[in-house]
């Protein structure tokens, strides 16, 4: 209970601190994303390698950090984290804090809840752009999809038009 409190009030601070000052300007390029999912949902890396890979064709860097509610999905998977990778005092640990600091072009918000664990670990990461759902805090991402993250076929065309947009600013 205090180290949920502990956790909101951080996130509140690391939140402020994050307010975007990013300008997407025409010479904008993906050669870095990190993609931010709930592993609850139906979508693995795989997903994002070829949605990207059918829109660009340079060679793209990718992290990816999946949140699990449960202990037992973390030890069997690679870049899984819990809660637990998140100190008392609101310290990301070891790979999680590696994987957030990692500068992105682009940051894929694949998660259609308000958790706050993962709210906070999309905030934490420096990014040139970000896409998300409209179910979570809308202030944490740039471009906001007003669907679930469930509808993938959509998800695919729609962020397949913002990407075509950008390439032609």
């Amino acid at each position: 209970m205090i180290k949920k409190l502990l956790h909101s009030i951080k996130y509140r601070n690391d939140f402020h601190k994050m307010i975007s000052k990013n300008i997407v300007s025409s010479d904008f390029k993906i050669k870095s994303v990190r993609v931010v999912m709930d592993k609850n949902l139906p979508v693995d890396e795989n997903y994002f390698r070829d949605l990207l890979g059918e829109i660009t064709d340079s060679k793209i860097y990718f992290t990816f950090i999946k949140f699990s509610h449960s202990k037992d999905d973390i030890s069997s998977e690679k870049d899984c984290y819990d809660a637990n990778h998140i100190s008392f005092f609101g310290n990301f640990k070891d790979k999680l804090a590696k994987a957030c600091k990692r500068k992105v072009d682009l940051q894929i918000n694949f998660f259609g809840n308000d958790n706050l664990y993962l709210k906070w670990i999309a905030i934490k990461g420096e990014n040139k752009l970000s896409f998300g759902f409209r179910k979570t805090d809308i202030r944490v991402n740039d471009i906001i999809f007003d669907f679930l993250p469930l509808q993938t076929d959509i998800f695919k065309n729609e962020f397949r038009k913002y990407i075509r947009v950008l390439k032609t600013i």
